[in-house]
């Protein structure tokens, strides 16, 4: 029928499109890692700025796209454009890592290593979290303070950072908006509107029941045909589990642990502060969003638009994903020329 022609043409141009940034991003990242590191701290201001643009422009009507009901898209043309907030989380771990490099000496200083740089976290979160995209905006949030703490802030500041934000938070728990509560209850119990609002996540939970122990076979898979939406993205971990099983979703699970590991190793072997500081926040912003993504397919969280890592359709998170890998394999080989144990985590 027309109707399943016009879905194969669609599906073409999903797999055209991928291929296409595929090479492009795997092509980066090989460029990338031949590049000093060190370049990325003498132009982190730069890139901070030119991710502030991208934020700013998202936000204004006819630059910025609205999809969902969210503008968070830069189109160039029908076929191609750039999130800005996924620039933004490489940005900020490039910008943050520069700072604390820069400032070693004065980061236990209270307004140096503290009020400046949740200043910045602040500025970018706010305007990510207009979008709207809350997702995001907690990611960001979470990495950047992360690198903050690590670098060598007092603790002792976001200690009372917390306590004096209690009342704000417990003043928005109790202005919550009806479509977030709603949320909230599917997440509690999707099966109490199995076709409506919990429709995506029950979904999910049968496709990735029906692969089993070892899965249907590869292309086999039933729900990804106008069952499951956005199977090729967001959800693409249920395909793989219907698809591979138990036993393929382990396997990626696995694999991502164990990149995981390879950068926190990278990160305490890094030639330098900036060096270990930047190997920390890409690890962690990989593994995080692995992390979420999975727990959003498996009903652990509420759903939220995040994919998974190199394995979801989508330009700008795979580009930017194995940009941040090239910067990570970039840092090993200085680490395992100069064999230095100056990193910052593990110590």
């Amino acid at each position: 029928s027309a109707k399943f022609i016009k879905g194969d043409q669609a599906l073409n141009l999903v797999f055209i499109k991928h291929v296409f940034w595929v090479s492009i991003a795997f092509t980066g990242m090989l460029i990338i890692m031949k590049i000093d590191y060190h370049s990325w701290q003498k132009y982190s201001n730069l890139i901070f700025v030119i991710a502030l643009i991208c934020l700013v422009a998202v936000l204004i009507p006819g630059i910025g796209s609205v999809i969902n009901g969210a503008r968070r898209w830069i189109r160039f043309g029908p076929y191609l454009g750039m999130q800005p907030s996924e620039f933004a989380k490489l940005a900020m771990i490039i910008f943050i890592s520069s700072y604390i490099a820069r400032n070693q000496a004065k980061i236990q200083n209270f307004v140096k290593g503290f009020v400046v740089p949740l200043i910045v976290i602040g500025v970018v979160s706010l305007l990510v979290l207009i979008e709207p995209d809350f997702g995001t905006t907690l990611f960001i949030l979470f990495v950047s303070l992360v690198l903050v703490a690590v670098g060598g802030t007092r603790i002792v500041y976001f200690v009372f950072t917390v306590m004096a934000a209690i009342p704000f938070i417990y003043e928005s728990i109790h202005k919550i908006k009806p479509y977030q509560m709603k949320r909230i209850l599917v997440f509690l119990d999707p099966w109490k509107d199995p076709q409506g609002d919990g429709y995506q996540i029950v979904q999910s939970w049968i496709t990735l029941g029906s692969g089993g122990i070892s899965g249907l076979g590869l292309g086999e898979g039933r729900q990804k045909l106008f069952f499951l939406p956005v199977s090729n993205s967001d959800f693409i971990f249920s395909i793989i589990g219907e698809e591979f099983g138990f036993v393929g979703t382990s396997s990626v699970i696995i694999m991502f642990a164990l990149l995981a590991w390879y950068g926190f190793r990278v990160s305490r072997t890094a030639p330098d502060m900036f060096g270990s500081l930047l190997a920390l926040g890409i690890t962690l912003s990989i593994a995080l969003q692995a992390a979420m993504n999975i727990a959003v397919v498996t009903g652990s969280m509420p759903t939220k638009g995040i994919p998974l890592p190199f394995i979801s359709t989508g330009g700008s998170s795979l580009f930017l994903s194995l940009l941040g890998m090239g910067v990570l394999l970039s840092i090993a080989k200085q680490s395992n020329t100069q064999h230095s144990t100056s990193g910052v985590y593990f110590r």
